[in-house]
């Protein structure tokens, strides 16, 4: 705090006649130990510029950015810009997000609706052995969809993950019951599985019996894993009754991996894969959303911390300078200024 004092010696004459201020009577002197003194008799005057209605509060302003970016700019009295930039990123963001889902969600209505054309659980079953015996030596039993290709060489472990009783399973609801695929191999009879073991008997009868759920996992396994290729419908090329099917090495974070394709099955992945795309693109939106919060709360504390600083307080006292050799033992004014 600044101090400025500053006294205004006003010399005070009330001259009634020469003869007044030179025949001055000193009976009337203070006594000296008061010669030295400052006597204020002051009616202090105090101007503070802290008006209440001009001043703002930091927490007040990151509050209010937090909850709706530009908000807090508002409540600074900002300039407008910067409470019209903080919006309009809110109301973009929001709709780009609303966009964006949508477009997520009518995607994978379609390539749901794709899987429940091409991709069939009975078809899968009759084309896909229940382990991998019939991959190592049962060459028989390995399904004709298959056997047949001029992909397929004998031996060859790329097969190996086509089975029924794999790493994954999908769920069946059978006689009112929700049983696993894993049940269709011989060795799970004792899971309650037991109805399973002879499903290949008249032609396949009890797959129509059979209801697979068509949850998220399904929809993710039937695309994903090649354990699930024999349910597509392009399997085979109904033309002329041959294999179609192809392998694919696909490039990895951890190198490749080898997939057995169809037609169909490639373009299923590619709608999951732009649905999917899509709301990735909607998660970046929300955390530039976020980021939007908090910068605009971070700028309200700043604009609102800076002008703060540029308030000043100003303290003035008024006082009377005692003389005792003025008749009237006023000898000035004095002014204090502090800011």
């Amino acid at each position: 705090m600044k101090n400025l004092l500053f006294t205004i010696c006003i010399t005070v004459s009330f001259v009634f006649g020469e003869d007044v201020l030179w025949n001055y009577d000193n009976r009337f002197e203070a006594p000296s130990t008061f010669t030295s003194e400052y006597y204020k008799f002051q009616d202090s005057l105090k101007i503070e510029q802290d008006t209440l209605t001009n001043k703002s509060y930091p927490a007040r302003a990151l509050l209010r950015s937090l909850v709706v970016p530009g908000w807090g700019q508002l409540y600074n009295k900002s300039s407008w810009w910067k409470t019209a930039f903080f919006v309009g990123i809110e109301v973009a963001g929001i709709a780009g997000i609303v966009q964006l889902n949508k477009k997520a969600e009518n995607l994978r209505k379609e390539f749901e609706i794709f899987a429940n054309e091409h991709w069939d659980f009975s078809r899968w079953i009759r084309n896909t052995p229940v382990n991998v015996d019939p991959w190592y030596s049962d060459y028989n039993q390995i399904p004709l969809v298959f056997f047949d290709s001029d992909n397929y060489q004998q031996g060859d472990t790329t097969l190996f993950d086509v089975i029924i009783d794999g790493t994954h399973q999908l769920d069946i609801l059978y006689n009112g019951q929700i049983k696993s695929s894993a049940c269709f191999n011989d060795d799970n009879t004792n899971n309650n599985c037991t109805d399973f073991v002879d499903y290949k008997d008249n032609n396949y009868l009890l797959l129509d019996q059979m209801q697979v759920i068509k949850d998220l996992h399904f929809y993710e396994n039937i695309g994903k894993y090649d354990q699930f290729v024999g349910g597509w419908d392009d399997l085979v090329d109904a033309t002329n009754d041959s294999s179609i099917w192809w392998i694919k090495e696909k490039t990895t974070e951890d190198g490749y991996e080898i997939l057995i394709m169809t037609r169909n099955k490639e373009k299923y992945l590619d709608m999951r894969y732009d649905s999917n795309t899509y709301l990735k693109m909607a998660t970046y939106a929300v955390s530039a959303l976020m980021f939007n919060h908090v910068i605009s709360g971070l700028e309200a504390v700043w604009d609102s911390q800076s002008k703060a600083r540029k308030q000043k307080s100003v303290d003035t006292s008024l006082g009377l300078y005692y003389n005792k050799n003025s008749k009237y033992g006023i000898g000035g004014l004095t002014v204090a200024v502090n800011w």
